[in-house]
């Protein structure tokens, strides 16, 4: 009986070609998945303009709205006298502007230090506040300086004659030492008889 040795001389020849399928696969599902992320992101982007078209158009819609409402009044506005005009013009340049001062004293208000109160009392501004005391500085030394500062501002000086320290005590918080403080800043004479004030 005769035996016959089989040899497979393509065994090598498809391994290397199951392996070639394997990257092709991948390749394919590579760009299949970077061809997706690409759709959802061109969809997003589009949706996201629509978004902002569709506000544009609101917004556009809401301007022409007043530009007719702004025609609309001027066609019905009354007619102005000179003594109309005087005395508006005279309240305009009387008037004391609270918030601009606030905000003044807010701008120069220093970041160790915050405004706890404002009140309008008998023709004065009294201004609360609390200020860290540091160990190198002397207890109220920040409210003087603080007080300094506010009486060189020019757009203060207009409204008050005098900015003064009224009184002040010293607290200790979570082993930090702290001044409480009142300020009272006195209206000028010429802002107290206006009496405009908004």
């Amino acid at each position: 009986m005769i035996k016959f040795i089989s040899i497979n001389l393509n065994q090598s020849e498809s391994r290397e070609t199951i392996r070639e399928q394997w990257k092709n696969r991948s390749r394919w599902f590579m760009f299949g998945l970077i061809t997706l992320l690409l759709l959802f992101v061109n969809v997003e982007t589009w949706w996201i303009g629509r978004g902002y078209s569709k506000l544009i158009e609101r917004k556009e819609s809401e301007i022409r709205d007043v530009k007719i409402q702004i025609s609309t009044l001027r066609k019905e506005g009354k007619n102005l006298s000179k003594a109309d005009i005087m005395s508006l013009a005279e309240l305009e340049n009387n008037r004391i502007l609270w918030a601009r001062n606030m905000q003044l004293i807010g701008e120069m208000t220093p970041e160790d230090m915050a405004i706890t109160s404002m009140k309008y009392k008998n023709d004065k501004i009294i201004i609360g506040g609390i200020a860290v005391v540091y160990e190198d500085g002397k207890d109220f030394d920040i409210i003087h300086d603080y007080i300094n500062r506010l009486k060189r501002n020019k757009k203060l000086g207009e409204n008050f004659s005098k900015i003064k320290f009224n009184q002040g005590s010293l607290k200790t918080i979570r082993n930090q030492k702290i001044v409480e403080f009142v300020i009272e800043a006195a209206l000028r004479v010429t802002a107290k008889k206006q009496g405009n004030i908004s």
